[in-house]
């Protein structure tokens, strides 16, 4: 792999990251057009950039993280304002997003094999697809029934977090987004477009985290001093990119609604499976 296509390669995963249109499925499209053979080495490059995303969302929501922190500090060092409502509210919830990380570990390593044979364009196509359907059946239909009674992120509650954790399990088919999917459960729950956005962004953080590292752990030694350096680089292209997209995604869901990422999906499947037939 030449020093362009992994900077093609991380700026895909930056913008793709964090929009309902899978990182994933836009990565295995974006290696099959730039015409580079699958190899392991390969695959823990592209799980191990999104450490750019990561730093992304931290980035983006280091108020809310710094305030998790001073909360859990508060308590271990007894301080005066340890039990004030709102520092209890700050540790239920950096609890709720750490333990909605767990079905999507599990359902990972019981089906990590599964999921790395589903890596072909075909497979994503259909996600895509499917994923498409079930945003324009929440924007046309369901979404009218929660009009003036969407819930606010201060709302999310243990059951909340667990539920849209659950969602993540949808990544798993290559293609579907993991941004899609706990955006489309955020908002079965009730909660607003922007509430449901950040919730899936903050979900995501220990996800990525854990399947990144644990991703390192596994697989460095395929990683040649090379490819280091290219994936160095491609970490802070996906940083600043994935940077930009967080802000201005959450702008737009402020003023928009998803549908016109359901009709990109859509499109993009329809080529995808008339080409590769």
């Amino acid at each position: 792999m030449k020093m362009l296509d992994s900077v093609w390669l991380s700026i895909v995963e930056g913008v793709t990251e964090f929009l309902p249109v899978s990182s994933t499925g836009h990565m295995i499209l974006a290696r099959h057009f730039l015409g580079l053979n699958r190899s392991d080495a390969l695959d823990a490059f592209l799980v191990i950039v999104q450490a750019g995303a990561i730093l992304a969302v931290i980035s983006v929501f280091w108020p809310t993280l710094l305030a998790w922190l001073k909360a859990w500090l508060a308590l271990f060092f007894r301080k005066a304002d340890g039990t004030k409502a709102s520092l209890i509210l700050a540790r239920q919830h950096s609890l709720y997003f750490a333990f909605s990380v767990v079905p999507f570990a599990v359902f990972g390593f019981i089906f990590k094999d599964f999921v790395k044979s589903l890596f072909e364009v075909r497979v994503v196509a259909y996600a895509l697809l499917a994923g498409g359907i079930l945003i324009l059946v929440d924007e046309w239909f369901l979404s009218r029934r929660r009009a003036g009674r969407e819930r606010s992120i201060e709302s999310l509650g243990f059951f909340d977090a667990l539920i849209v954790g659950l969602g993540q399990c949808c990544a798993l088919w290559p293609g579907f987004s993991r941004s899609a999917a706990t955006i489309l459960f955020g908002r079965w729950r009730g909660f607003s477009r922007t509430a449901a956005a950040e919730i899936s962004f903050l979900v995501g953080l220990p996800t990525l985290c854990g399947t990144a590292l644990y991703e390192a752990k596994s697989s460095w030694h395929l990683i040649d001093s090379e490819l280091r350096v290219q994936l160095g680089i491609g970490i802070l292209v996906s940083w600043f990119t994935a940077y930009i997209c967080v802000k201005g995604f959450l702008a737009f869901l402020k003023r928009f609604p998803l549908t016109v990422f359901a009709y990109y999906r859509i499109i993009v499947a329809a080529l995808l499976l008339y080409f590769i037939n």
